[in-house]
């Protein structure tokens, strides 16, 4: 496949947003499809404190306190799967689910000797993991396949789990105590760790697309990988401590930490460059983007800044199968991020030949290997991706399928 114009991450200053609370915002959620509907969790102090957790419905122009007050459990971690259905949990082993978008929340039971959850990560909305602290010192990582009507303990990591996320429907990254990165390839049911750095330092952030990964460090280390984990490279700016990470695609992510950094990479995180040098002391404790590219972050203080959406960040897009017989429907979704105003499709051998639909439905007619290009118009400039050789239609396999019938 082939990019042009896959480089356009742009700088665009974050604008600070007034929360209406100085709690510490631990985590934010921006429900997927949109950018109107935001949450945001935390507590009062670092540790074991009364918790908060406030809600947009305005893109974060303004905030609703709807958790908080007296006797309220500390939070440390909120995932929305859509506008109404989400999970939050933080201190004393707290763990809950609402499904009318935060006005009312019901406890539920996620393992045993947990002191805190530290975070919360949904591939879908029946596939979720969630990672604890456990009284005895260690960590549990437990995962649900149901939207949580139950969860699984999964096998155990040697090293103190700060952080974890999805690759891929099947793949996770977990991220902690003495630099260690584990691996599942199994959905997180089994981890395997695939290193482990100096003992007494933390990686604290982790993000993945796929074979593209970026953890974010003590002493401003950032570590990034091209292959899955199977090689790591190292760059340093001296003595952030980088927490906040969130990856875009094959070549771009951010990350931040403190003093209210953030960073950017467009080269594979081969260089990484200041696109926010924040005013204030805070942390910064998450890095996110909405489906449509703009990008929030959370941190001390109450902090929550934005960054408006601004050009193509990713063109991407997939087929719901790719090996069809002669004549069978395909249906293709675009993945592309940003603020996109057109759609333009071309399929060789395609029956239509183009689309301006954004998800547009195609037949392919005659035996032949084919590719599709998807061209994107933001703002008047355009942004291609050609996937070569996508489409395989067999009349072999037409001839087979009538046989079993």
């Amino acid at each position: 496949m082939s990019f042009l114009g896959s480089n356009t991450l742009r700088s665009q200053s974050w604008e600070s947003l007034n929360t209406g609370s100085d709690y510490i915002l631990f985590d934010i959620s921006i429900p997927p499809g949109q950018v109107d509907v935001i949450y945001a969790a935390g507590l009062q102090y670092t540790y074991d404190a009364e918790g908060i957790i406030i809600k947009s419905i305005d893109g974060g122009d303004t905030w609703q306190q709807m958790v908080g007050g007296n006797g309220t459990v500390g939070f440390e971690t909120i995932c929305f799967t859509s506008t109404d259905v989400g999970y939050v949990a933080g201190w004393d082993g707290y763990f809950a689910k609402t499904t009318n978008g935060g006005a009312t929340w019901s406890p539920m039971s996620v393992g045993f000797d947990n002191w805190f959850f530290m975070d919360i990560e949904f591939y879908n909305a029946d596939h979720g993991v969630a990672l604890s602290n456990l009284n005895s010192g260690s960590s549990a990582i437990y995962i649900t396949s149901n939207a949580g009507a139950s969860w699984e303990l999964c096998s155990p990591l040697n090293f103190g789990v700060q952080d974890l996320c999805y690759a891929n429907e099947y793949t996770l990254y977990a991220v902690g105590s003495n630099e260690g990165i584990a691996r599942s390839m199994n959905g997180g049911y089994g981890w395997t760790q695939i290193y482990s750095g100096s003992n007494d330092r933390f990686f604290m952030g982790v993000d993945f697309v796929e074979q593209f990964g970026v953890i974010g460090g003590e002493d401003g280390k950032i570590f990034h990988t091209l292959d899955g984990g199977e090689n790591w490279s190292t760059y340093a700016t001296g003595y952030h401590n980088f927490q906040g990470v969130h990856v875009f695609n094959a070549d771009s992510a951010y990350i931040g930490g403190t003093d209210e950094d953030v960073y950017k990479t467009i080269d594979e995180g081969e260089n990484w460059t200041v696109e926010d040098n924040g005013i204030g002391s805070s942390h910064i404790y998450k890095v996110k983007f909405a489906y449509d590219g703009t990008g929030f972050l959370c941190g001390s203080q109450g902090m929550i800044k934005r960054k408006e959406a601004s050009g193509v960040l990713l063109v991407d897009f997939e087929a719901d199968k790719t090996l069809i017989c002669n004549w069978e429907q395909v249906d293709f979704f675009d993945l592309s991020i940003g603020a996109i105003d057109s759609w333009e499709w071309y399929f060789e051998g395609g029956n239509p030949s183009n689309s301006t639909e954004q998800n547009p439905q195609v037949y392919f007619t005659s035996p032949g290997i084919y590719d599709v290009s998807l061209i994107v118009t933001s703002n008047g400039q355009q942004y291609e991706l050609i996937k070569e050789n996508y489409i395989t239609s067999d009349f072999a396999l037409l001839i087979k399928n009538r046989i079993r019938i």
